[in-house]
Formats: structure tokens, sequence, C-alpha cells
């Protein structure tokens, strides 16, 4: 048997438990590590992702590779692991050899990694549950640079990138999600589906990102992110004592939107709070600094709607 005949061979009898019992792995809770051996569900979330031949796609620590080896069968042209967790990184360079240029390893922390170094076309990721919101929330700002993303997350953290206004859920994960991208559910995951078994259900979503041009005031997305601070920061309090800050007239602007004085954040659409941008860095902005205690907004948004 010759060595590529040998590798497709192994490649094809490894499984993610296999892994996981020939390297005594092991789980870290600080990494938020909930592993998937189940190949059905594995399947399941990579065909959400479309067609992968000939893509770079992008998968957000591996662990031992419930979705890696289900990601190396699709023909793709290139697979970046990205892996905080040393033990894991080293288990994958160690089977690099099988599977050769088309994996590749990369040992970092996800949150300050720069994902244009690797430019991938598609991201298929079991989110660590303790960093997803953060994670995703770091790559709204580039999302257009990528066709599609299927990411796990723990179903009450996913039903807010879905939420629609005057729900509990509606925040600004729900509107910087659906500002940036198309985003929908593909199904549930029972907390059996993992080992360790988490105490929550989870929920695979789909992002499809629009273009630029696709999505209004793109190049306004750090004021449009602090804006949506400020805003939901008190969810149950009236919008307009915080557009005060911002706005000569809040009272009127909301108006001819079609809100009143006694409207809260979570009742204004994606649609509105991009009207409401547009009006504060085209209008006469008034800035009253005093009692404005998020970080972010004090030593940013001044500068940033300016």
């Amino acid at each position: 048997m010759d060595r590529r005949a040998s590798s497709s061979s192994k490649r094809e009898n490894l499984s993610a438990k296999a892994i996981f019992d020939a390297f005594q792995g092991k789980t870290e809770k600080r990494f938020g590590q909930n592993f998937l051996f189940d190949e059905k569900i594995s399947r399941k979330i990579v065909s959400a992702a479309g067609n992968l031949e000939g893509k770079t796609v992008l998968e957000v620590g591996p662990g031992p590779g419930g979705l890696t080896l289900e990601i190396l069968r699709q023909n793709v042209k290139k697979l970046f692991l990205l892996e905080f967790d040393r033990h894991w990184a080293d288990v994958w360079r160690n089977l690099r050899h099988i599977f050769g240029d088309k994996l590749e390893i990369i040992e970092c922390d996800a949150l300050k990694f720069d994902l244009e170094t690797v430019a991938p076309n598609i991201i298929i990721s079991n989110l660590p549950y303790n960093i997803s919101t953060k994670l995703i929330c770091g790559w709204f700002p580039k999302f257009h640079l990528h066709e599609r993303l299927i990411l796990t997350f723990q179903k009450e953290v996913a039903a807010r990138f879905c939420a629609s206004p005057c729900t509990k859920a509606y925040g600004r994960l729900s509107v910087l999600a659906q500002w940036k991208s198309e985003v929908s559910k593909m199904f549930d995951l029972e907390p059996g589906s993992f080992f360790p078994a988490p105490k929550v259900k989870s929920t695979v979503l789909k992002f499809v990102p629009f273009k630029l041009d696709q999505c209004p005031c793109a190049e306004k997305y750090s004021q449009f992110d602090d804006l949506l601070a400020l805003l939901f920061t008190h969810r149950r309090k009236v919008v307009v004592k915080s557009l005060g800050a911002l706005l000569a007239n809040p009272e009127e602007a909301l108006k001819t939107l079609g809100h009143d004085k006694n409207t809260r954040a979570e009742e204004i659409s994606i649609a509105n709070y991009l009207k409401i941008l547009e009006k504060i860095c085209h209008g006469k902005a008034v800035w009253l600094m005093a009692g404005w205690t998020h970080h972010s907004l004090a030593q940013i948004l001044p500068q940033n709607f300016s």
C-alpha cells in the first residue's frame, strides 16, 4: 500500500471518540469545552454549510475533531483550526501528516486572532460557550468577508440573535446580527449530544453576511454599536432620556419614526435604529457627558459622532 492509500485509510478510520481516547483526552471547563462525538450530528451541522468543495474553512476550538473530520471529508481547499488548548493543538499537529497541506493548526486565542490573515470563506464551529458572544461581536465589523457561518450557541443566546422587536430576547445582539447578515435557526441540540453534557440545550445558527453595499451605514459600525450599547444598557428605561445626550430634540426625532416619548429600546426596529444613527451623525449633537458611565461611550462615542 502506498503512502497516499495509507493516509486515505487512516482518515476514513478516524473518529473524534477514537482521537479523544488515543490521546488521553480531557475537557477543560475554563476553555468552555463540550465535545461532539455523534457523527450523525457532525454531518448534519457541516451539511448546513452547503457545498464546501474548494472552500477555505475555519473552525474554532476543534478539540478531538467532531466537526473537523467531517469538514475534511468535504474536499475543502484548506481548513484552519484555531485552538487555544495546547493539548489539542499538539494532537492535531501530530495528525497533520494524514491530511497534508489541506490542514493548518494555529495555536492562539481566537479572541485576538485576525481572521483576515487566513481569509476563510466559511466558518463552522461549536463555539466555546464562555466566549461565543464576545467572539462573534469581534467578527461583525468584517462579516462581509465571509460567505456563511454555521455556529453553535447555547439555545438562550442563539434566540437573541434571531429575536424580533417587542420580544424579551431582542437586544443589541439581535440588531447587530440582523443588520450584518441573514440569520437562520437550523436546529436544536440536546445536552446529551456533547461530552460532558452542558446544563442547557444548544442551537445551530446559520449566518449569511450581507455585502457592504447591502448593509446600510456599514462604515459607521463603531458609532452604531455604541449607540445600541447606550440604549440597551437599561432596556426598560425610555430611550428619549438617553437620546437627549445625542439629539437636540429626541422626542421629535422619535415621533418622525412613529414612536413616542415612552418608547423603550426593545420596541425599535433595526431600520429605525439606523435612521436614529443618521439623525445623530448628520444632525446637531448635544454633548452632555455628565453622568455617562459606559466606558466605550465616554471614550469613543464623542469622537465617532463628531
